[in-house]
């Protein structure tokens, strides 16, 4: 008989319980002492620390390489493709916005209970004081991009690597196809680099969550509780928003439905979008679409339109924030959106761990969301990431089908 294999994510799940019992028992059993959890401590902000190494450049080679392809694709395709990027990005604000808005009101009907937990240093998003709305405009165009970078300043470095991506766009052939893969290329070396770190990631998270249990006791497992339940609740509204989409379409609901049943299916199963390209083909033929426009829209769609991704990521960043008692303001959240639209360009074929950290990462940054909470979420992202998934090929199926209408390739009633 072979010997049974236990994955990853089964094996993290593990150590955020593990690591939260600990905790708890330690706390039970001699109350506020976290001597043993300070002496831990240095493990866990040291997988922390690796985690941090890899966004700027992670985030920044996947920003460039993806806007230059989108680019390149939008220049090259006609009206059509003009259309469709136009109907994508603005779907994604909308997503966006409607996020923070579900967010704030699922919040305001269970309200979130900070966790207590005491900060090395104070979050970017919570200082005090009305925001200075021209100075934040100005702080978007990084005079030093290196700087930028070295600051992790995420909002600035993000705006870079997208006017970047739009200039290598406009390069020769030769040199465009050059740079592209060299960024592309260096992305995946930094992924390289993510999956070891993940490898130890059941280490720094034991460690990390036996801190938090031990500091505050049974609320950090009820925090952890909350912040899935929430997060789960606010993509099944982004489910039901991607859904809209599709009957905005001027697709018949039963249609509709019946045709996004498959791909919903595979989604659910494999967590990947990509995976269920195939399924979104049939689907959309099924919906009487022509097979052309389906063959260049639809790819397209499923590489740069990830509207679950975006809804949930915003979310995400402010119920992590409520937990560590931050309050981001409104210019925070408006940066948060934009990067959320931003970063949605280059994070085609990540799986969920690593999305959590490329698309989630910077929002939180944004937001002076603590990468502790990016930690909590990593364990307990798989119920959510199946809902995100089964949102993102949901709207796929939707937006093509609002393009087809849009660009004068009227669905059949």
């Amino acid at each position: 008989m072979r010997p049974l294999s236990i994955s990853r994510t089964v094996w993290i799940v593990i150590a955020l319980l593990g690591g939260l019992a600990a905790g708890i028992a330690l706390r039970l059993g001699f109350g506020a002492d976290t001597t043993l959890a300070a002496l831990l401590k240095p493990i866990g902000e040291l997988w922390l620390n690796g985690l941090r190494m890899t966004l700027v450049p992670l985030v920044f080679c996947l920003m460039t390489s993806g806007v230059a392809g989108l680019a390149d694709t939008a220049t090259g395709g006609g009206r059509l493709v003009g259309i469709a990027v136009t109907v994508f990005v603005v779907l994604l604000v909308v997503a966006s916005i409607a996020g923070m808005l579900s967010a704030k009101a699922l919040m305001l009907l269970w309200p979130v209970h900070p966790l207590g937990l005491a900060l090395a240093a104070p979050a970017a998003g919570a200082a005090a004081g009305p925001p200075n709305y021209v100075a934040m405009l100005m702080g978007l165009i990084p005079v030093n991009p290196v700087a930028a970078a070295a600051e992790s300043a995420m909002a600035p470095l993000i705006v870079f690597a997208a006017i970047f991506g739009l200039a290598i766009s406009r390069l020769p052939s030769t040199s465009r196809s050059l740079l592209v893969n060299f960024f592309s290329a260096s992305a995946d070396a930094m992924l390289v680099i993510v999956a070891w770190v993940l490898r130890v990631a059941p280490i720094g998270i034991f460690v990390l969550s036996f801190e938090a249990a031990a500091s505050v006791g049974v609320g950090a497992a009820l925090g952890v509780f909350q912040y899935v339940i929430l997060l789960s609740a606010v993509v099944t509204v982004g489910l039901l928003c991607a859904t809209l989409i599709g009957l905005l379409s001027g697709v018949p609901p039963a249609r509709f439905f019946r045709a996004a049943l498959a791909p919903q299916a595979l989604a659910a199963s494999t967590q990947s979008s990509m995976a269920c390209l195939p399924a979104l083909v049939e689907a959309a033929e099924s919906l009487k679409l022509p097979r052309a426009f389906v063959g260049s829209i639809m790819p397209l769609a499923v590489t740069t339109f990830r509207f679950g991704n975006v809804f949930g990521g915003i979310a995400a960043g402010l119920i992590g924030a409520s937990l560590y008692g931050v309050h981001p303001g409104a210019g925070a959240i408006g940066l948060a959106v934009l990067i959320g639209v931003l970063t949605n360009i280059g994070v085609i074929g990540l799986p969920g761990q690593a999305v959590v950290l490329a698309a989630y990462g910077p929002i939180f940054t944004a937001l002076g969301t603590p990468i502790e909470a990016l930690m909590l979420l990593i364990p307990v992202f798989a119920l959510p990431d199946i809902l995100v998934t089964v949102c993102n090929v949901t709207g796929h199926l939707g937006a093509t089908a609002l393009v087809a209408r849009l660009a004068g390739r009227e669905v059949p009633a």
